[in-house]
């Protein structure tokens, strides 16, 4: 059925006089949720919206660099509280309403004050105190507090900053694929839930006219499927994701490109800092030695996936922030910690290892068995492995309903700080670690608020570090896996313009095929 839609696509383009260079087929097995900048918080959904309109500022292919978009040129005040950007002229919407500092003004407030209960308006709307549009090229916006990450979070990377028209948009309720226009490269013509998203290049668009005319991503039921498409040529490009086997596989064939790019999404454990009988630092310490990483890698991943020490990726902005503080695998230091704790092998530490089967994809099981092995392996401790579904995971991880727990980060902005500061200083509640009752919960607020104010990067740096240091203490995380699985793309030899980079997506935009 799916070849039959891909071919049906193809040919109604072909009928409209494009040649088969114009058209892109791209498969995935993610989904989209609602495409709302206000109401919507997933990758995939993020992924079509950042290509159909643009924010004030963008993130360089290939790079982490901060880079002019919407606006052309910006001045930020000595206290770091005021940002004035000034706006590149003749930027117009796909509606013909001109994207002038008024527009932006209407848009950012409009997304700040719709606030939907299933968006990411948060990463913007705490830190914004008022915006003001001077006059039609010049806008500023004035902070609650400073935030060395604000430029990060003004970026089309973070969907809460993208900006569209109020000729097209609905003043009081959430835009969908059909409600709003942009100034990106692309435009949303269908989408086909659980099908397809389809888009075709803008005219208007103010950047550097898109590569390929039609992108069509087309949507498959599960990682089998997705590889079966690649592979019998029904789509140029798959791209998230594949079981590690098919990559291994397939790069093996050699008839593909299998390409791998960096890697921002990371896999960990986690613990509520208040539930028995893990409220115990030496019980989460001794955890902390006993886990195998290795293990994990090779007989779940296929050594794809490969071991962190620490929440922090390699490569992340500011520069060096990422330091392995964790320990290696210590099965003697674990039994230790476990014995001061109190616990023999007549009282065996009982803990629960909690995990969601689908949500992260067909190996969590193995990964749980591994761990549960792991653990055990340091004696005086038996694990006892607990499932639920992704939607009731989520709601008894935010009741504080979980001792110990897997979970999975892809950052919402690239940063170091949104790899430490959401379990510890900003939603430890609603993401299970309830750290802010944990009683050195002061120090790291007091260190993250120091290090994002800090003007001198290197201060920063050595405040994220610092922080780092006092987690592999109090291990309110166990750092496991950089997950580089989702980060490789697989397509046919006539695709050229891949680039990957820390972002974990395709650019659109470079992409063709000869």
């Amino acid at each position: 059925m799916r070849k039959l839609i891909v071919a049906a696509l193809v040919l109604a383009a072909a009928v409209t006089g494009w040649a088969a260079s114009d058209i892109l087929v791209l498969g995935t097995i993610d989904r989209a949720t609602n495409f709302s900048f206000a109401n919507s918080y997933d990758h995939f959904t993020w992924h079509i919206l950042r290509h159909t309109t643009k924010a004030l500022v963008g993130m360089e292919p290939g790079t982490s660099a901060v880079v002019p978009s919407i606006a052309e040129s910006w001045e930020v005040s000595e206290d770091g509280l005021v940002y004035t950007f000034h706006i590149r002229p003749g930027i117009v919407f796909w509606d013909g309403h001109p994207c002038d500092a008024y527009a932006v003004q209407w848009a950012l407030e409009r997304t700040i004050r719709l606030n939907g209960p299933e968006g990411g308006v948060f990463l913007i709307a705490d830190v914004i105190k008022e915006i003001d549009a001077l006059d039609s090229l010049t806008v500023r916006i004035t902070l609650n507090y400073p935030d060395a990450t604000f430029l990060i979070r003004m970026t089309d990377n973070v969907i809460p900053s993208l900006i569209y028209s109020p000729k097209s948009t609905p003043e009081d309720r959430f835009a969908d694929e059909r409600s709003y226009a942009g100034t990106g490269p692309y435009r949303i013509v269908e989408y086909v839930p659980d099908a397809r998203v389809v888009l075709e290049a803008v005219p208007s668009y103010f950047g550097p006219e898109p590569k390929t005319k039609r992108i069509v991503w087309v949507i498959y039921a599960n990682e089998a499927a997705l590889r079966a498409a690649v592979e019998a040529g029904d789509v140029d490009l798959a791209f998230r994701t594949f079981n590690p086997a098919d990559i291994v596989d397939l790069e093996a064939k050699g008839t593909l490109q299998v390409v791998r790019g960096p890697s921002a999404s990371i896999r960990y454990l986690l613990f509520n800092v208040t539930q028995p009988p893990v409220d115990n630092a030496l019980v989460r310490q001794a955890i902390a030695y006993a886990v195998d990483r290795d293990a994990i890698c090779a007989r779940v991943f296929s050594d794809l996936n490969t071991p962190i020490y620490t929440m922090v990726p390699a490569g992340l902005p500011p520069a060096g922030a990422s330091i392995p503080v964790f320990p290696e695998r210590d099965l003697a230091q674990a039994r230790a910690l476990l014995a001061q704790a109190g616990y023999s092998s007549a009282n065996p530490l009982r803990v629960n290892l909690w995990y969601t089967p689908t949500h992260y994809g067909t190996t969590e099981a193995d990964v749980a068995a591994v761990l549960k092995q792991s653990i055990e392996e340091a004696g005086l401790v038996q694990v006892t492995i607990q499932t639920l579904e992704w939607a009731a995971y989520v709601k008894q991880m935010s009741s504080g309903g979980f001792d110990m727990f897997l979970l999975g980060w892809y950052p919402d902005y690239l940063e170091a700080s949104n790899f430490l500061a959401p379990w510890t200083t900003e939603s430890p509640e609603s993401l299970g670690t309830y750290f802010n009752r944990h009683p050195r919960y002061p120090i790291y607020r007091e260190k993250m608020e120091e290090a994002l104010s800090a003007v001198v990067e290197a201060e920063r740096v050595a405040l994220y570090q610092e922080i780092q240091r006092l987690s592999a203490e109090d291990v309110p995380w166990i750092p496991l896996w950089a997950n580089n699985q989702q980060a490789y793309m697989i397509a046919q030899r006539s695709v050229k313009g891949i680039v990957l980079d820390l972002t974990m997506e395709p650019h659109l935009e470079l992409l063709y095929k000869e």
